[in-house]
């Protein structure tokens, strides 16, 4: 079990030699971003100390201030302290600085720490016009920003308030058009029927009107052959009048002339043939 755990940290020891080894050269030759990106590699409050040091060298105080907040070791917060308050100074923030200076104080009296903080207040009071010139202006500054920002969001609101209203009168005049151009196509289907409806009352009057002229031709037909046949059948009898009269005057004739042989004693074969009147 021993050897197994000599196995696991000495690789670990040997990268972190190595890496601190390569940031102290780098710090040596001054590239302190690159001493800086070295140092965090290393799991440590000591490395995170040197890599915010190595930042405050390379003139980025922000960046410095922001890794020197993250170090909690209670033995570093001195160098902590006294350091975040020269890169406050440098940034200008004079009053932060005093404030950390006095603190660095209370952990452990320094030349260095008194110092910077009586200069400091000398500047605050030597210069208060400017410095609080500088914290008007800083203050106008992010009132501005914030400003423009409550502006942008309320653009942003606006605008997202007039696409929604677009996008809805939009889909409201699509609505629209389509009921009207259904409407319209009801309308043209209607009068379509409307036509189709009137054309064919128009066919079945035309229908019914010829039908009636036949009707009426048939009737006239009908009347017209009563009327001949009635004229006909009036005719007839005349003529069996005629006829029997013609006939009984004849039978009259015949008589006579048997009559007149029976009475001279002729032969029935000599009668002579009937003339035709």
């Amino acid at each position: 079990m021993r050897y197994f755990l000599i196995f696991l940290f000495v690789p670990l020891f040997a990268f972190d030699y190595f890496t601190i080894k390569k940031a102290d050269e780098f710090f040596q030759k001054k590239e302190y971003l690159k001493a800086a990106k070295e140092y965090l590699k290393i799991d440590s409050q000591k490395a995170l100390l040197d890599a915010a040091n190595s930042y405050y060298k390379a003139g980025d105080y922000k960046k410095a201030i922001e890794i020197y907040s993250k170090i909690n070791d209670k033995k570093l917060q001195f160098d902590k302290l006294y350091n975040m308050a020269n890169a406050y100074a440098k940034l200008g923030m004079f009053q932060k600085a005093i404030e950390l200076y006095k603190k660095t104080l209370k952990i452990k009296k320094d030349k260095d720490a008194q110092y910077n903080l009586k200069l400091l207040e000398k500047l605050l009071k030597k210069k208060p016009p400017k410095q609080k010139q500088k914290q008007k202006n800083n203050k106008q500054k992010n009132n501005k920003n914030k400003n423009n920002k409550e502006n942008k969001k309320q653009n942003n609101n606006q605008n997202k308030k007039n696409q929604n209203k677009n996008e809805q009168n939009q889909k409201n005049n699509k609505k629209q058009n389509k009921n009207k151009n259904s409407n319209a196509n009801k309308n043209n289907k209607q009068k379509e029927k409307q036509q189709k409806n009137n054309q064919n009352q128009n066919k079945n009057q035309k229908k019914q009107s010829k039908n009636n002229e036949k009707k009426e031709q048939n009737k006239k037909f009908a009347v017209n052959q009563k009327i001949s046949k009635f004229k006909n059948e009036n005719k007839k009898p005349n003529q069996k009048t005629l006829s029997v009269k013609e006939s009984n005057t004849t039978d009259i004739r015949m008589k006579f002339y048997e009559k007149a042989l029976k009475n001279l004693q002729f032969n029935s074969l000599l009668i002579p043939l009937r003339s035709q009147e």
